[in-house]
């Protein structure tokens, strides 16, 4: 605990005062607490109880310990046939002339049949089209 001299170091060097702070957090700590006082705690003695979430809580507080928790990597899937079809389609039908400026004067005319918007097909595949 904080003694007198801790509490007005700690109102002294706040960014905001006391009333401004949001109660949001605290409000998410108390899920928490509940937590960890119905699940993790000896419950032969109150002390070691409140001993024992107290730590609980210090140990998920403490940034330096929670920083040196390896950040679990999310699974991606890669897009169904299907999916990839449909997007396919939807990208043939659109009509190119309403992406583009009306003025085609800076288009050269040996382009051929490709289009700035063509893609190579290969690109969207299931084996390439994972999610990031």
């Amino acid at each position: 605990m904080l003694g007198p001299s801790g509490v007005k170091l700690v109102i002294e060097k706040a960014l905001l005062p006391i009333g401004m702070l949001s109660e949001e957090a605290a409000e998410a700590r108390n899920k928490h607490f509940r937590s960890y006082r119905m699940n993790y705690p000896r419950k032969f003695s109150r002390e070691s109880c409140n001993l024992d979430v107290i730590n609980r809580l210090l140990l998920t507080s403490d940034p330096l310990i929670t920083g040196m928790r390896p950040i679990p990597r999310k699974k991606s899937k890669p897009f169904l046939r299907e999916t990839v079809d449909m997007f396919l389609a939807t990208d043939l039908e659109r009509d190119p002339s309403q992406d583009s400026p009306s003025d085609d004067s800076d288009r050269s005319d040996d382009s051929g049949d490709e289009s700035e918007d063509s893609f190579d097909e290969e690109t969207l595949t299931p084996a390439n089209a994972d999610i990031k």
